[in-house]
């Protein structure tokens, strides 16, 4: 089963017709980067439900099973339109998802997945009269992650809509 999403020809391809220059290099590295990518597209894609349990934000099932790698291809998966995607199928928009976030993680890897040293934080940096307070990096002690909105537009027609956990009744 592959490791990544896409291809590094087709990688090549996509970031050639948007001028991407910064893509460039081996196609080891190329190729590295997408693994690091898809891994990112399958964490980031996944919630806690509120019954506790994580849960992909993909419709279906993998079409593997617990075996499968990836989370994709999937069985009973369809877009937010309720068109259907074919079980052997790894949708357009998860390649090109997986491309742009590889393009990050081509010129600066570990980016995607930043591990977060809370010792090593600065809050507040004094030299003489000038003051610089940074932002806050993290939320209650989680790393923060870049935002790549062009991944979250790219894959936002293949997330569910939120699913209820455990029983529910029906008073009519």
């Amino acid at each position: 089963m592959p490791e990544f999403y896409g291809s590094v020809a087709g990688a090549d391809a996509y970031h050639t017709a948007r001028a991407n220059a910064a893509w460039t290099g081996s196609d080891d590295a190329k190729q590295a980067a997408l693994i690091r990518a898809s891994a990112y597209i399958d964490g980031k894609y996944q919630q806690q439900n509120s019954c506790g349990r994580w849960e992909s934000m993909f419709s279906g099932s993998k079409t593997g099973g617990r075996g499968q790698e990836l989370q994709w291809p999937r069985t009973g998966a369809s877009d937010n339109e309720g068109a259907t995607i074919p079980s052997s199928e790894v949708p357009a928009e998860i390649e090109k998802a997986t491309y742009e976030a590889a393009l990050r993680e081509l010129v600066t890897p570990g980016s995607l997945s930043p591990d977060y040293v809370a010792a090593e934080a600065i809050k507040r940096q004094k030299v003489d009269v000038l003051e610089i307070e940074y932002q806050a990096s993290t939320d209650g002690g989680v790393p923060t992650r870049p935002v790549l909105t062009v991944v979250d537009e790219l894959v936002a027609p293949l997330l569910r809509s939120n699913r209820l956990c455990g029983v529910a009744v029906f008073v009519v």
